[in-house]
């Protein structure tokens, strides 16, 4: 499923925007066109410019990762001021005519979303990720990634279920369960007791 070819894995690896430029060039020159050159080149487009400052450096896929799970808080009870901010996310993230891709769009797509989370991760296991006692004491490796683990589901099963959106996000949640599922040994596992409802060795409480 949503496979690529050989001249595009460097460019879904790498996460520094400035490289994937380049390294976007180099495959175009290198290869055929699959069709989804052209879409890759939006997606990328629409994920690093600042639409009121070209100069500034931003991921705007990363920046919607961030805020998703806050739309699981009690201040969104107002179900219709979710739905209207979960919209502009599906638009943000180059979702909005995703029914009518073929294969080579939607795996272009996928990866473009692996490559968003897999940048997610790396901030996960910063020293200011999931501090406690109000930032005032660092988490143990462990409870990290129950705080991933956690974020990860609300993000792909939690919030898109909340707004009824999991088909128009279908690859991003794809993308996002499938990269976690790959970032440690331990992640199927608490990711199978959020499915179920419990808490794995008590690391976490569920929502």
């Amino acid at each position: 499923m949503y496979q690529i070819g050989e001249c595009w894995k460097e460019f879904y690896k790498e996460l520094d925007p400035d490289r994937r430029r380049e390294l976007y060039k180099t495959a175009v020159q290198e290869s055929e066109d699959d069709g989804a050159n052209a879409l890759r080149r939006e997606l990328m487009e629409q994920r690093y410019t600042d639409p009121r400052d070209s100069s500034r450096k931003v991921d705007n896929f990363l920046w919607n990762m961030v805020i998703l799970p806050g739309y699981m808080r009690p201040m969104y009870f107002i179900k219709a001021i979710g739905e209207r901010e979960i919209k502009g996310i599906i638009r943000d993230l180059g979702l909005e005519d995703a029914q009518e891709w073929d294969e080579s769009k939607r795996a272009a797509a996928y990866w473009e979303y692996r490559n968003t989370a897999a940048r997610y991760l790396t901030t996960c296991e910063g020293p200011s990720y999931a501090k406690k006692l109000f930032g005032t004491m660092h988490s143990t490796d462990e409870e990290k990634l129950a705080k991933t683990a956690k974020d990860f589901y609300s993000m792909a099963v939690l919030v898109p279920a909340k707004y009824g959106v999991e088909k128009e996000l279908e690859l991003f949640i794809r993308a996002l369960k499938d990269a976690f599922l790959a970032y440690s040994p331990d992640a199927p596992g608490l990711w199978r007791a959020m499915e179920t409802g419990q808490s794995s060795k008590g690391f976490f409480k569920l929502f």
